[in-house]
């Protein structure tokens, strides 16, 4: 299992960089996205020198708000072709499996709509992507449409497409966030963890919410020891070693039977 931590788009990526290796996490969650994080704001070939100096592994994350599931066409297509933009930024580092995010229109529209749309742009980017051997990861954000139906329409409707399961986000509406990593275990490849209350999606220290951690972790690493993410939003960052050092801890001492 590999800890990671996100740098904050709003900041210098070299700095969160340095300070992401500095704290002995395993490798970046790269958020490129404005406007720090947004193309022509930085040079890929210095970030990728300094993550190698770093030995530091990482993943890709593209900005959650790109209407990929708009009822407007032509802003699918332009989130589409953003994605893509950043897909290459992205090859450029090295980096073999990216992020994207569901994205449902407004009440208007029905969810099978939402799903025909997510559809559409999502075979367009699965198919750009594997020209560079990319996989690519859906993240539900969790909203009230992202429960297990539609994540299983856009699963099986576009063949190729990975699970990202991001813990706070599966924990509202009433979900149990260990339901969905046992349902998608087969897909998963990355997952994102923090803490809320149930409610709302606050990105919390681990053990600041509802969530059981021991038995959610005890369930996790019986099927899943790939990169985790630690996306614990504080301009305060001794709570985010604070959730590395327990994570680590229940990682390797949580010995419950699942």
């Amino acid at each position: 299992m590999k800890v990671g931590f996100p740098n904050n788009p709003r900041k210098e990526i070299r700095d969160e960089i340095k300070w992401i290796a500095n704290n002995g996490f395993n490798f970046i969650d790269l958020f490129l996205e404005p406007d720090k994080g947004e193309l022509g704001k930085f040079n890929t070939g210095e970030i990728k020198k300094q993550l190698d100096y770093y030995s530091l592994d990482w993943v890709g994350h593209t900005a959650w708000y790109l209407p990929i599931g708009s009822p407007v066409k032509k802003l699918r297509n332009c989130a589409v072709e953003i994605i893509k933009q950043y897909l290459d930024a992205f090859v450029d580092m090295g980096s073999d499996k990216v992020t994207i995010h569901s994205n449902w229109p407004t009440s208007l529209f029905t969810e099978d709509e939402g799903v025909k749309f997510q559809t559409e742009s999502i075979q367009s980017i699965l198919n750009f992507a594997s020209k560079s051997g990319v996989k690519i990861m859906l993240e539900p954000l969790g909203t009230v449409h992202d429960h297990v139906n539609n994540i299983d329409r856009l699963l099986e409707l576009n063949e190729g497409l990975y699970f990202h399961a991001d813990i706070g986000h599966l924990n509202i509406y009433g979900r149990d966030p260990v339901d969905y990593l046992r349902r998608y275990k087969d897909k998963l490849i990355h997952v994102h963890l923090h803490d809320n209350n149930g409610i709302d999606d606050l990105h919390l220290p681990i053990g600041s919410g509802n969530i059981d951690w021991n038995y959610l972790i005890n369930v996790l690493k019986s099927f899943y020891d790939g990169t985790i993410t630690l996306e614990v939003f504080t301009d305060d960052r001794e709570y985010v070693l604070y959730s590395k050092k327990k994570l680590l801890e229940k990682w390797n001492g949580n010995n419950h039977n699942v």
